[in-house]
């Protein structure tokens, strides 16, 4: 069983919403991702591009698929939600979200 890597790319206009994106994340979210199964968590935040886009990537690593399917059809239901309605398109300045999963090749010191 390899661990598999699950990234969310998150990006916004506005400098103040990503403070409180981040600040969410580092509230309580990360940790709550960790207790439903994620093995461990890095925030990134992304050095800007000049378009004056705020980005930052969390990547969660999970022990297996198996635990990372058992994440979503779990708590990453109701963690979602809670992003949305947050940050979501309805929000003043909204948060656009990408992710992606792929299997951990390597990870070196």
């Amino acid at each position: 069983m390899s661990e598999i890597a699950y990234t969310v790319i998150a990006e916004t206009d506005s400098e103040a919403t990503m403070r409180a994106y981040v600040d969410w994340l580092t509230g309580g979210h990360i940790r709550d991702v960790i207790n439903a199964g994620a093995s461990s968590a890095t925030l990134i935040l992304l050095d800007s591009e000049g378009d004056g886009t705020h980005r930052a990537e969390m990547r969660y690593v999970f022990g297996s698929r198996g635990a990372f399917e058992a994440y979503e059809r779990g708590s990453a239901v109701a963690l979602r939600e809670e992003g949305i309605s947050l940050f979501g398109p309805k929000s003043e300045h909204p948060v656009r979200f990408r992710r992606t999963l792929g299997g951990v090749v390597a990870v070196l010191p």
